[in-house]
């Protein structure tokens, strides 16, 4: 899975235990722990909804039990290297 820099779908995530402070992916590492994003160069960007939705409802099944809740967001560029998340 890439990054596209011509996307513009993103994840919007949380932890679970911790629903007041969400975040934008930047990665995902292999240990399955998530990184935001500060800029929006560094946002993980998804050309097609339909993958980056398939992304979110294989981070908010897992088993044992999901650590993240996630929703799709489309981001667009501010000022700068800035984003804001636009509702869809």
């Amino acid at each position: 899975m890439n990054s596209d820099p011509n996307g513009n779908w993103c994840i919007y995530y949380c932890k679970t235990n911790d629903t007041s402070n969400w975040s934008v992916m930047k990665l995902r590492r292999s240990d399955g722990v998530m990184v935001s994003a500060k800029t929006y160069s560094d946002v993980f960007k998804f050309v097609k909804y339909q993958e980056a939705f398939d992304f979110v409802r294989q981070l908010i099944t897992e088993e044992p039990e999901p650590k993240y809740d996630a929703k799709v967001k489309r981001v667009c560029l501010a000022r700068e290297d800035a984003f804001y998340l636009a509702e869809n």
